[in-house]
């Protein structure tokens, strides 16, 4: 007995204290006692933690002081459960062999983790057992998310107050049966308002500055962004069952919304990190619904899945495609009714395309080209609302640059043949801006579809950036690229279509079977660009639909 309290086995041990799970006569409750090992010494956590009630937090009940032993301490909340360390070895290494298990795949290994290694019965708590369910219904990436959260939420509240934990780290984490992360053991936190600086920490999850200010060192300091750090490093191994190493890229191994998170708070610069906890609980949180916005994506079919694995080739051929057909279509066309008075003006005609070619491709290629170098340069910079922002605008520059390269050959062609040759008639003309107009307005709605399509599969969701993510934001920056769809489908059915009846108009009775082939030709064209373009459509809006529905909900 120590007071009041029955000790009924101890829990741990440290260099301050030791810890045993009691039971409190009284009030017939089990708690944890926190006895300090010299005799009569002080626990100065009890202090610090008084004002502290979070639901994230262990929580100080009383001072502890038995007169007969000279035992001084503190009585805490007894969370049955295992620490975080107990839980990331559970996940990570087999517990015979020692060997690195496969890399985890859902929130389950948590619980399963939990299940094995728990220590004391917990009474059914239904709210509780809301964090189980939640965690069951996550991949095991949203469950570091999850828990990192949280725990940056309780880091919140003490910075909030002045009072910094200094030694984060996963023995220092405990983890309820059902699954929620508390904060534990302020043993060398400070109140920075009574002391300059903690005396003491746990040196492989240290940041640099606190390092040095343990170490007294010039360059030493401690504030909120110290611990931000330490929880990074908690985070990378339960990440990735192992600590981080410079020099070594062991967050390549996990999805980039969380990996994204990760290494800002590692940086050893504090001013480029989070800078302050709240924030980063925001980011974990929006790392959180991004990867829950993947999942929810519909699954991709073949093309699909081969636009995800080659986003850069499917985005070439997205804007290169369309132009291709579009070609042919304005080749064919005006093979077969482009009226040339003389063999001058087809001599002229054929001089004409590889001097507009000469320009239009090296114009248009060249520009797709820099959009791409920008964007890529801003991955290289780790600037991923720059790359979204230039993604954004990809599909306004496919029907730009279209516009650019095919709707001007209606007039120069003409105009060229004619100051070169003379003798182009009106007819021409109109046959010159049919065949461009056509084939223009082919290229810019199959490269609209095609380049949006793949920015929505592929590039949207690898692009989102957790911090300061905002699920009406994102809606709000996409669903502009919606809004021309049901034009484009217009577009997409009656292109071809009209196309054939100007011809028709345009042929002035001369039905040949090269004339009827063309007619055929464009209305076959329209029909399969018809069926394509509806396909596209639906499955963009399928898509769009995960931002909005977050949007909503959110809302």
């Amino acid at each position: 007995m120590i007071g009041e309290f029955e000790i009924l086995e101890k829990l741990g041990e440290g260099g301050i204290a030791d810890v045993y799970l009691a039971r409190q006569s009284s009030l017939g409750r089990l708690v944890a006692l926190k006895i300090n090992k010299r005799a009569g010494g002080e626990l100065p956590e009890g202090r610090l933690l008084a004002g502290l009630e979070h639901d994230h937090i262990v929580k100080v009940f009383s001072t502890v002081e038995d007169a007969e032993t000279g035992a001084r301490g503190l009585c805490l909340q007894y969370i049955a459960g295992a620490d975080l360390g107990a839980v990331i070895q559970a996940i990570h290494f087999d517990k015979v062999t020692g060997a690195q298990k496969e890399a985890a795949v859902s929130g389950r290994a948590v619980l399963e983790a939990l299940d094995e290694h728990a220590k004391g019965e917990a009474g059914f708590d239904p709210a509780s057992l809301r964090d189980r369910e939640a965690l069951a219904g996550d991949n095991f990436a949203q469950a570091v998310c999850r828990i990192g959260a949280r725990l940056a939420e309780a880091l919140a509240f003490a910075h909030a107050r002045g009072i910094l934990h200094c030694d984060i780290k996963p023995g220092n984490v405990l983890v309820t049966r059902y699954g929620r992360p508390m904060l534990a053991d302020f043993n060398v936190s400070f109140d920075r308002a009574r002391a300059p600086t903690p005396v003491g920490g746990t040196m492989p999850y240290m940041s640099p500055e606190h390092g040095l200010a343990w170490l007294r060192q010039p360059g030493g300091r401690v504030d909120e962004r110290s611990d931000i750090f330490s929880l990074g490093v908690v985070l990378h191994e339960l990440a990735t069952g192992s600590l981080p190493v410079r020099g070594r890229n062991s967050l390549d191994s996990i999805p980039r919304e969380l990996a994204v998170v990760i290494r800002r708070c590692l940086e050893m610069d504090a001013a480029r990190r989070y800078q302050s906890a709240g924030e980063l609980a925001a980011a974990l949180t929006g790392a959180w619904q991004l990867l829950a916005a993947r999942r929810a994506l519909p699954a991709p079919g073949r093309i699909g899945r081969w636009v995800n694995a080659h986003p850069a080739r499917a985005l070439a051929a997205a804007a290169i495609v369309p132009h291709i057909i579009a070609t042919i279509v304005n080749i064919a066309y005006n093979e077969a009714q482009i009226p040339f008075a003389t063999a001058e003006q087809k001599r002229a005609f054929l001089w004409v395309i590889p001097a507009y070619n000469s320009i239009a491709y090296p114009v248009c290629v060249g520009t797709a080209c820099v959009l791409c170098w920008r964007i890529a340069r801003a991955l290289r910079r780790g600037d991923l609302d720059d790359a979204r922002r230039r993604v954004r605008n990809l599909g306004w520059w496919a029907i730009g640059l279209a516009a650019l390269g095919w709707f001007p050959g209606g007039v120069v062609f003409p105009l060229a043949i004619d100051r070169a040759v003379g003798g182009v008639t009106t007819e021409m003309y109109a046959h010159f801006a049919v065949s461009f107009a056509l084939a223009g307005l082919i290229g810019i709605v199959f490269s609209y579809l095609g380049v949006q399509y793949v920015a929505f599969r592929a590039l949207f969701p690898r692009l989102s950036n957790p911090d300061g993510y905002s699920p009406a934001r994102e809606w709000s920056e996409l669903r502009p690229l919606i809004a021309p769809l049901g034009l484009m489908l217009v577009l997409a059915c009656a292109v071809p279509l009209a196309g054939a009846v100007l011809l028709i108009v345009l042929a002035e009775d001369q039905m040949t079977l090269g004339f009827r082939l063309l007619v055929a030709t464009l209305i076959g064209v329209g029909v399969a660009g018809v069926g394509i373009a509806e396909r596209v459509v639906r499955r963009l809006r399928e898509l769009a639909a995960i931002w909005q529905r977050d949007a909503a909900e959110a809302g």
